[in-house]
């Protein structure tokens, strides 16, 4: 439903979003006044829904967020973390502002179980024996709780480790399907834009983890280790720097050939790649990095692309410029959300945003907690992480506190490495289906955006399927609901 907004005199109308989380709002400025809703559809007009720009799409294919405030409506915002509409006899005024952060203490387990003490009875904890499950577990035992641990089975191939054993709690094993949840097929229809298996699957496993729980309330660990963390930069170095030289090296190529330029390079922040014909020799420090780009004919070919990210194979010229623009506009706009809200909010709101899926009725994330987040922001960079033992240790109190309780055995993949090796094992089951229905019929292709022959060549090869899995998986994904939305 469309609420309007329209005031005259009195104090006025606020609509601001000062917290992380809960339900998306939207709103749209009008003269002398404001319409939102919490569903973007409340303001189309026509019947026919609008198709996200080329660049957009393909930067969801890549796993790039749109920019927080963004819609594919006209005049239609969402209302980002910070922001503050106001109506007045004045008018509208749109502002931001920072949100406060209550003064919390610097006791993360306290913290997390005053959340757990008031819920509900009959919670439970979604487990998958990491980190950020393992500390809720722990959290919960120090509240007094005994909640059951739920551990999705996912049947994934290969020799899964078995999920670490906490004291005094009951594990149970929920058997799911992933290529279920993984289904190109069952791509939900509507909305004004696609869905993303980064988001539908771990809302699927959520509910499917819900229904094995009786229905009541499940917590999951979704963030702690994003938020209560440091980066090796703000660790502490001790005098001169001496810890850098117990720490294995954090450059790709080369020797940095004194403690002055690895510390120089860790201000940066940036990880060093030295430049072609520079060797491994001590001349291949920071700074003959750096004048080799800056010494780059103009002529010549571009720079190569930052470390980490590699495009999908397969686009067109056309397909490379629309996404190549959509991406510097959108790091712009995130870079300055970002630098407005500061690191931990920033994190909070990004990783929102990336992979928790909206409309989580039910699932409640300890980590988003006014009082957890204070907490955090009460703790220095060197109790997050530290050098130690030759290494960069991180999320320190997490890894404390479950100490504390001789927990062994805990998962050190990342968190979204399970959803990358569900990806990798469903194109490979599917491949075959996959690549006649992308011969047949590809909404992505049919907008000049793709190459159908090099991405089915890429799901005929083995190597190539699972370096791209989960891009792959997103471009299906975001080809089916095109595809449906057109049939509608």
């Amino acid at each position: 439903m469309l609420n309007t907004a329209a005031v005259t005199d009195g104090d006025g109308f606020l609509l601001s979003r000062d917290e992380p989380g809960g339900p998306a709002v939207y709103y749209r400025v009008g003269q002398g006044g404001l319409e939102w809703s919490h569903d973007p559809a409340d303001f189309l007009t026509g019947h026919e829904r609008p198709v996200p720009e080329p660049g957009t799409l393909l930067a969801l294919v890549h796993g790039l967020a749109p920019p927080p405030d963004a819609t594919p409506l006209p005049g239609v915002r969402r209302l980002a973390l910070g922001t503050r509409v106001r109506v007045d006899a004045g008018g509208v005024t749109v502002s931001r502002r920072r949100p406060g952060l209550p003064a919390g203490t610097t006791d993360l387990t306290w913290a997390v179980a005053e959340v757990l003490r008031g819920l509900p009875e009959g919670y439970a904890i979604a487990y998958s024996g990491g980190l950020s499950s393992a500390f809720l577990a722990v959290a919960a035992l120090s509240a007094g709780h005994r909640p059951p641990l739920l551990h999705a089975a996912l049947g994934l191939p290969g020799r899964r480790q078995a999920p670490a054993v906490i004291r005094d709690l009951t594990i149970h094993h929920v058997p799911v399907d992933v290529f279920e949840l993984l289904d190109h097929h069952s791509v939900p229809t509507g909305g004004l834009m696609p869905p993303l298996p980064d988001l539908e699957f771990p809302r699927r496993l959520t509910a499917r983890l819900a229904h094995a729980g009786g229905g009541g309330p499940l917590v999951a660990g979704t963030l702690l280790e994003d938020l209560v963390s440091a980066k090796l930069p703000e660790a502490e170095t001790g005098p001169r720097d001496w810890r850098l030289l117990t720490c294995e090296p954090f450059h790709l190529v080369g020797t940095l050939p004194s403690l002055s330029e690895a510390a120089s390079l860790l201000e940066q922040g940036v990880v060093h790649s030295a430049a072609d014909g520079a060797g491994s020799g001590a001349g291949a420090g920071a700074g003959a990095g750096r004048d080799a780009q800056d010494a780059q004919p103009v002529d010549g070919p571009p720079p190569p692309p930052p470390l980490g990210r590699r495009d999908l194979p397969g686009m067109t010229p056309k397909g490379r410029v629309a996404l190549q623009t959509v991406r510097q506009a959108s790091l712009s706009v995130w870079k300055d959300h970002l630098d407005f809200l500061g690191p931990l909010l920033g994190r909070a709101d990004a990783g929102m945003t990336e992979r928790v899926p909206a409309g989580h009725d039910g699932l409640v994330l300890p980590a988003l907690h006014p009082g957890v987040l204070g907490a955090v922001e009460t703790l220095p960079a060197d109790r997050l992480g530290r050098i130690a033992g030759g290494v960069f240790r991180n999320h320190q109190p997490l890894v404390r506190a479950v100490a504390r309780h001789r927990v062994r055995g805990l998962r050190r993949a990342s968190s979204s490495f399970g959803l990358r090796l569900a990806a990798a094992a469903y194109l490979h089951r599917e491949s075959d289906k996959i690549i006649a229905e992308l011969e047949r019929e590809c909404a992505l292709a049919d907008l000049g955006l793709i190459d159908v022959a090099v991405v089915t060549g890429l799901l005929r090869e083995g190597p190539g399927r699972a370096d791209h899995a989960l891009p792959l998986l997103r471009l299906l994904w975001i080809d089916r609901w095109l595809l449906n939305s057109t049939h509608d």
